[in-house]
């Protein structure tokens, strides 16, 4: 009986020892459950927060390349109005050059420069004869081609016109002297060399004065009229030499009358509506 009850007694260790066990392994268990469940949720907030980076990364990207387009359009814009400037000012340059009218080219620039002394005695401005020949040339040159680049009342584009959304801002009769004498006087000469060249070339070709600007004048009410007149006069004195002023020949080159070519990209509205019409 001795026997029998200690192997009873060590029956019940056993079991006691068993039930103890499980109860750790469960616990452990529970506890595994436990962190796999907190690493489940980190890992899907982990995952929230890289899917919201990547979204906010794209629309970041998404900007910029809309920005890049942005400016390559306007880039494009800019070398087209540049392009088409060209255009305009060597047609008026070969048209002189045909015609046997000494003149200077500045493509870069836009300007077609003709010297003093094709036009002007020294110091004076009244147009000498040939000078009044050559400027007359200038006004049947831009006659042909302005009314393709700018706006006449009342009037169409000639047939021949290229087709371009591009036009003429502004056409600006510059009137430049030396340094020699006041600056006062040089002051006076240059505006009023520049006032002569106009004015013989609106008695050539009247309509040159009714040109306008393509682009539309917007009032405070916000409505629309033509553009501005296309040709203005001004007159710099020495101010803007194209040489140093620092020996006779170059002091010739300062005493002319330029002739600048002002163009600009048109808005994306007028190049629709271009686009509309070349279609």
């Amino acid at each position: 009986m001795a026997i029998h009850d200690v192997h009873n007694g060590a029956d019940e260790h056993d079991q006691d020892f068993f039930v103890s066990m499980t109860d750790m392994m469960v616990g452990m268990l529970f506890l595994f459950i436990i962190m796999l469940m907190f690493f489940a949720m980190k890992f899907s907030d982990d995952s929230v927060d890289l899917r919201t980076q990547n979204a906010l990364l794209e629309d970041q990207r998404k900007a910029a390349e809309e920005e890049k387009n942005r400016l390559r359009a306007q880039l494009d814009l800019l070398q087209g109005a540049q392009q088409a400037r060209q255009t305009v000012v060597e047609q008026v340059y070969q048209s002189l050059r045909d015609q046997g009218v000494t003149v200077l080219i500045d493509r870069d620039n836009g300007i077609l420069r003709l010297p003093e002394s094709i036009l002007f005695p020294v110091g004076k401005a009244e147009l000498l004869p040939e000078g009044k020949e050559a400027v007359t040339k200038l006004a049947r040159a831009l006659g042909q081609v302005l009314p393709c680049y700018a706006t006449l009342p009342d009037a169409t584009a000639p047939a021949d016109c290229p087709a371009t959304a591009f036009g003429l801002e502004a056409l600006l009769i510059e009137g430049h002297t030396d340094s020699d004498g006041p600056e006062d006087m040089n002051w006076r000469l240059s505006m009023e060399r520049a006032l002569h060249t106009y004015q013989v070339m609106i008695r050539e070709q009247p309509e040159l004065g009714t040109l306008r600007s393509r682009q539309m004048r917007i009032d405070q009410n916000g409505s629309t009229s033509a553009g501005y007149p296309l040709m203005s006069v001004a007159g710099y004195g020495l101010k803007r030499p194209v040489m140093p002023n620092t020996n006779p020949e170059n002091k010739q080159r300062n005493r002319r009358i330029d002739i600048r070519f002002i163009m600009t990209p048109p808005s994306e509205k007028e190049v629709n509506a271009a686009k509309r019409l070349l279609e």
